[in-house]
């Protein structure tokens, strides 16, 4: 017997729909119901190609539905609480927080990292200016 394993965008795809779905289930008429019919028509393309920015969607989205989607529409890229989700960048000498940029726009809420648009441009981490940046594997640099 041969094992299928799934891509980690599909596993981060099909918590959103779950997180999304039971939140309206439970709350229908808050917004969110329109969130979640623009997730089941784009399909799984609005998810980033990003290894980094699918661990936070997958870190924020782990929680039961009304704290996940709390923490969807309103936690910033800085206040992730874990640091190995806090996507940091070296300027000079310090460590800064990145954002996500995405049609020339630089965001910098966890929500932003999901493409609810539909457009096909992909999403890349950089400074405050826009401009493209590495992200620090912190885990690496404190042991």
């Amino acid at each position: 017997m041969k094992k299928i394993y799934e891509s980690k965008d599909v596993g981060v795809y099909k918590q959103l729909l779950k997180v999304l779905g039971d939140y309206i289930e439970k709350n229908p008429v808050t917004g969110v119901n329109k969130l979640f019919d623009l997730v089941i028509e784009q399909g799984k393309k609005i998810l980033p190609k990003d290894k980094i920015a699918l661990a936070v969607l997958s870190y924020v989205l782990s929680d039961s539905a009304p704290i996940a989607v709390q923490k969807l529409l309103n936690t910033r890229l800085g206040d992730l609480p874990k640091i190995e989700f806090r996507p940091v960048i070296k300027v000079g000498k310090k460590h800064e927080v990145a954002f996500w940029c995405q049609d020339g726009q630089v965001h910098d809420k966890v929500k932003d990292l999901i493409n609810f648009d539909g457009s096909s441009k992909a999403g890349y981490w950089s400074d405050i200016e826009g401009n493209k940046v590495t992200l620090l594997d912190l885990s690496k640099e404190e042991k």
